[in-house]
C-alpha cells in the first residue's frame, strides 16, 4: 500500500523518517516542496510502499507522536496524512455532486428555471406590449385627425370660400387653395403610413 506525508521538515526529518525505519520500510522518497507563498516555509513530502501491517504500525507511532487527527498538536506541526485528506475531499465532492444534481434536475428544478426564463421574459412582453399600445394608440390619433381633416376639407368644397375670399383680396384665393392641397397631401401621407403599419 502507497502511503504520502507531507509536513513541515523538522518533524518528517525528526520523527517521521525515523518511524519508518522502525516499522521496516526499506525505501522511502524524500521530496521537498518549496513554500508558495512568501510567508509559506518549505514542506517535505515522503512516499514509501508498506504492506498493512507496517502501515497499520506506521499510523499508530506518527499518531503517536503527531496527535490525533483533528487535535491542536498536529495542527502545530502541519502535518497531513493524504490518505484521511483524500478521503476528505472524495467525501465533499460526492457531497456537492449529490447537491448539483438535485438542484439540476427534476420537475421542482424545470419549474424553478421556468419561473426564471418568464420573469426575465415578461418585462420584454410587458416593454412590447406597451410600445405596441403605444403605436395602436398613435396609428387610432392618426386616423382621427385624418378623418377629421377630410371632413373639414368636404365642408369646405361645399361652400363658395374662393368667391367670398376674392372679394377680400385675390391673394387669399391663392393661400386657401395651397393650404387646401397641403391638407389633402398630409391626408394622403398618413393614410400611406396608416396602411403600411397594420
Amino acid at each position: 500500500m502507497k502511503q504520502s506525508i507531507t509536513g513541515n521538515l523538522t518533524f518528517i526529518k525528526k520523527t517521521v523518517l525515523p518511524i519508518t525505519k522502525q516499522v521496516g520500510v526499506k525505501r522511502v522518497n524524500v521530496k521537498v516542496i518549496p513554500g508558495q507563498l512568501p510567508d509559506d516555509k518549505e514542506k517535505m513530502e515522503i512516499t514509501f510502499d508498506a504492506d498493512k501491517e507496517q502501515n497499520a504500525r506506521f499510523l499508530a507511532l506518527v499518531k503517536k507522536k503527531g496527535g490525533k487527527r483533528g487535535s491542536m498538536k498536529r495542527k502545530k506541526l502541519n502535518l497531513t496524512i493524504f490518505k484521511e485528506k483524500i478521503r476528505e475531499m472524495i467525501r465533499t465532492e460526492l457531497q456537492s455532486l449529490t447537491e448539483s444534481k438535485e438542484k439540476d434536475y427534476g420537475f421542482k428544478s424545470d419549474v424553478n428555471k421556468f419561473k426564471q426564463e418568464y420573469d426575465t421574459h415578461q418585462g420584454k412582453f410587458k416593454e412590447k406590449a406597451l410600445s405596441l399600445r403605444e403605436t395602436q394608440q398613435i396609428m387610432k390619433a392618426v386616423g382621427m385627425v385624418n378623418e377629421k381633416i377630410m371632413g373639414m376639407i368636404g365642408e369646405l368644397n361645399e361652400l363658395p370660400v374662393s368667391d367670398a375670399l376674392e372679394n377680400v383680396k385675390k391673394g387669399h384665393v391663392n393661400k386657401y387653395t395651397k393650404a387646401i392641397e397641403t391638407l389633402k397631401g398630409i391626408c394622403e401621407h398618413n393614410t400611406e403610413w396608416l396602411e403600411e403599419n397594420k
